[in-house]
Formats: structure tokens, C-alpha cells, sequence
């Protein structure tokens, strides 16, 4: 059983387990209170209010309860009332009823409505004490097993690693839009984890059996993104030989994450915003409408708000997909959520290459703490399967990891032209991509490449 303490004047005071004496006979309560005296810290009420305010107030997890309280001692209402407003105060609460064998049938009703126990009248108390001290046990392997569950939720989400502030209010969001069908627009720069988030939303729903389905809509042209998303019919277009089903037909029944929501031209966005509205399709060089059950989590790495200020984006798009709008942070605004993912990423890298387990030396660790992590997620993930790659002994250092160590250093220059050429390139894509907050586009206009291949690169970097 555990004990707390208070510090008073000059010590610390031990505080006893406390205990809630319910009962409108006062010479009960005196004789309960002073057996359990020694052993607990022992309150009484002979009435419904006061033993509320006492309950609330000290905040006592075990009653023992009188049913028949004043105005009405010979019913049950009012300890029954309070029994209803204990146990909603506290769901975990033990509430025992002391009743005699006339009160049994009122007891039992106690019972159903949550009381721990019955204890029986005249109450034996070397029996009482032994009964108080197992519920007292029990309280505490609740509280054990809860705390045990609430590290394992905070820790890991449906596969998402993190116990950071930020990302619990993610998780929060997670649980309450899984509930529902609404569109829900997820934000963030790129490689925070937003299909991950999309499908853990996924398969917390009434569609996780359901097929989960994904396009990125900044990796296909836009000549070929309209067919990938609403198919297309038998010689629609040249090399059209066959009938073709889009991505959204396909995640019927189930969820369809549509990545890079803000890369649409504006003719798809007319066609996304009439699937939302009406829930049916057209193929490409189709007259047949097809419906299609579906759900729609869309992401962006862009503002959105902005877009549409500036005509780039429909205001009325916009609006049908952001119902609920959550924003991931960064992998550098998560706190130590970054070393745990590390950790995790070394454990589950050693198993899929069937390496020994490894793990981070101090020096990588303030350097992985230290880093700024443009890529986030994705590039983490990189530099850790790589680190499990290079690694000879069983310790990371920052070496492994690419990263600079504590003092300022960058180890393992380049020895080859080839290797100081990617260096470099992964700077400037690091760089741009941070100048842009992100934004693929913006980045790809200012590199001067086309998007496919600043993620080609992207990919290719860990980015």
C-alpha cells in the first residue's frame, strides 16, 4: 500500500491512505474511526452534502457507505444519489456499502451501479481492516497498470513515435476525427509523418478494413495525374488500349490520402471539389457516373490560406477539405521525441538488415539533439539506416550519422569529387527546401528543376 507525505513545520508528516466514513449513526462513525485511526487517515459525514464536499475536496479514493442517509434514513435515495455523484466524480473509486440484512436488496442495487462491495453490519473491524487494505492494494495496481498504459499510448501511436506535448495534441485529434467521415486536411513540411498520421486515422475508423489508399499529387504530371486519380476508358487518350480504374474508385470503401493537395491544377481541383460535393465520378473520356464511398484526408507542406488568397487555389476546395485542419510540427519543435525515434529507427533497421543491435554513443546522441533536421522524419530515417549500414562496432557515433560532432567538427570528409558533388547538392537542397518553408513547388521553380525530380533527389537525400 502506498503511503505520500506532506513536509509540515519543522518534518516531513507522514499522510495515512484515507478513508470516507459515510453514516448518520455517530456512534458508528466514532468506533469505524477510531480502529482505522493508526492505519488511515479516517473522514466522516453523516450526510449526503458534506460527505460530497469532504469526497471532492480531499479527493478520497475508498468510502464506506450507509445507504440510509438523513432526510429520508429509513430509504435508499439519498445513498444512492451519492453513490452516483462519487462515482462520477472518480470512476475508479471504492465505494463499499456497509448495509445491514433488511437494507440487502438496496445493496445489491448499489452494486449495479458501481459500488465496489458490501460489507456487512454490525461491522467486524479487525475484518474491515483487512478488506481496506487489499481495496488499497488493488488502487494501487490500477494506477500502476494505467500509468503503464499511458507511457506505452504516449510513446507509440499507431506506429508514430513521440511523447512530445505537440504530438499528443496530434494523437488527441486522431482519436476524435477517427469517429467520423470528415475530410481532414493534414499540414506540415515535408517528411513530418503525414501519411502516417492519415492512415493511423485510417485504422482507427469504421473503414480500416477498408483499402488505404495514397497518391502524391506534386510527383505525376499533370497530364497523367487525372487518369491516376479518376481512371480513364478504353481509347480516351493515345496508349489508352484499356479500361482503367483511378485511385479513387480503387479506395472505395475505404480512405484516400491525397499528398500534396496544393500542387493540383486548377481544372483536377474543380473535379476533387464536385467528388466531395456529390460523391460520384467520371472516368477520363467517360459519360457513365460511377459512385464512389470514399473518405478524403488530404495533406499539404504549402499554406493553404495563402494559396488562395492569391488565386492559386479554390477558396471553396479549401474549405471542403480542411473541416478539421491539424498541423504537424517539425521533427526540431519535438523536443526529445527525435532520440526516441532514433533509438527506435537503429532497433528496426538492426532487425530488417539482420545486424546486431547498436546503439548511440553520448557524441551522437547532442549531435542528433543538436541537428536541425530540414528533412525531418524521412531524413532521420536516412541517416540512421545508414548509420546501421557503416557502423563496425556496436556504437553510432556522429561519423555514422553524417552529423557534426559536439565540438564543431565535420567528420569524414569527402575523399572523392563524387562525394564532395553530393555533399554539396544536398546543402543547397536542404537549404532551399528550408529558405521555402517546405514548399515543393516554390523550391523546385527556385532550383529550376521540375518537382518529379526534386523529389527524385529529395528521396534520394533522405529529404
Amino acid at each position: 500500500m502506498k503511503k505520500t507525505h506532506i513536509v509540515g513545520k519543522n518534518k516531513a508528516k507522514e499522510l495515512l491512505p484515507k478513508i470516507l466514513i459515510v453514516d448518520d449513526d455517530e456512534q458508528i462513525r466514532k468506533q469505524i474511526q477510531w480502529a482505522l485511526s493508526d492505519e488511515f487517515s479516517v473522514f466522516s459525514a453523516g450526510d449526503r452534502h458534506s460527505a460530497i464536499d469532504i469526497y471532492r475536496i480531499e479527493e478520497i479514493p475508498v468510502v464506506l457507505l450507509d445507504l440510509g442517509l438523513p432526510p429520508q434514513p429509513r430509504a435508499a435515495t439519498e445513498g444512492l444519489q451519492a453513490l452516483e455523484e462519487m462515482i462520477g466524480q472518480n470512476p475508479l473509486a471504492k465505494i463499499i456499502i456497509v448495509s445491514g440484512n433488511s437494507e440487502r436488496q438496496n445493496a445489491l442495487a448499489a452494486i449495479d451501479k458501481g459500488a465496489h462491495d458490501i460489507f456487512p453490519k454490525p461491522v467486524d473491524l479487525d475484518e474491515l481492516k483487512v478488506v481496506l487494505h487489499r481495496v488499497y492494494r488493488r488502487i494501487d495496481l490500477e494506477k500502476e497498470n494505467i500509468e503503464e498504459r499511458n507511457l506505452a499510448q504516449r510513446v507509440s501511436f499507431e506506429d508514430i513515435i513521440g511523447s512530445s506535448q505537440p504530438m499528443q495534441e496530434i494523437f488527441a485529434t486522431v482519436r476524435k476525427v477517427s469517429t467520423t467521415d470528415i475530410p481532414v486536411l493534414i499540414t506540415g513540411e515535408s517528411g513530418t509523418g503525414k501519411e502516417l498520421i492519415a492512415n493511423a486515422i485510417h485504422n482507427l475508423s469504421r473503414r480500416k478494413s477498408g483499402p488505404f489508399i495514397a497518391i502524391n499529387c506534386g510527383a505525376i504530371p499533370d497530364t497523367l495525374l487525372e487518369s491516376e486519380l479518376f481512371g480513364h476508358e478504353k481509347g480516351s487518350f493515345t496508349g489508352a488500349t484499356t479500361q482503367r480504374k483511378g485511385k479513387l474508385e480503387y479506395a472505395n470503401g475505404g480512405t484516400l490520402f491525397l499528398d500534396e493537395i496544393g500542387d493540383l491544377v486548377p481544372e483536377l481541383q474543380v473535379k476533387i471539389l464536385r467528388f466531395l460535393q456529390e460523391k460520384v465520378i467520371e472516368r477520363v473520356g467517360g459519360r457513365q457516373l460511377i459512385p464512389v464511398d470514399s473518405r478524403v484526408i488530404a495533406a499539404t507542406n504549402q499554406n493553404l490560406e495563402e494559396e488562395v488568397k492569391a488565386n492559386r487555389f479554390r477558396e471553396d476546395l479549401y474549405f471542403r477539405l480542411a473541416v478539421v485542419k491539424m498541423s504537424l510540427p517539425p521533427l526540431r519543435d519535438r523536443g526529445n521525441d527525435v532520440v526516441q525515434l532514433a533509438e527506435h529507427l537503429a532497433s528496426a533497421f538492426s532487425k530488417e538488415l539482420k545486424k546486431p543491435p547498436k546503439k548511440f554513443s553520448k557524441a551522437a546522441i547532442e549531435a542528433i539533439r543538436r541537428h536541425g533536421w530540414p528533412g525531418n522524419v524521412r531524413e532521420l530515417q536516412n541517416r540512421v539506416k545508414r548509420a546501421i549500414v557503416l557502423a563496425d562496432g556496436l556504437t553510432i557515433n556522429p561519423a555514422e550519422l553524417e552529423l557534426e560532432t559536439p565540438n564543431g567538427s565535420i567528420p569524414n570528409a569527402s575523399s572523392t569529387l563524387k562525394e564532395a558533388k553530393e555533399t554539396l547538392e544536398r546543402e543547397i537542397l536542404a537549404s532551399t527546401l528550408r529558405e521555402n518553408n517546405g514548399n515543393i513547388s516554390k523550391t523546385a521553380k527556385a532550383l529550376g528543376i521540375s518537382r518529379p525530380t526534386l523529389y527524385d533527389l529529395m528521396s534520394r537525400y533522405g529529404l
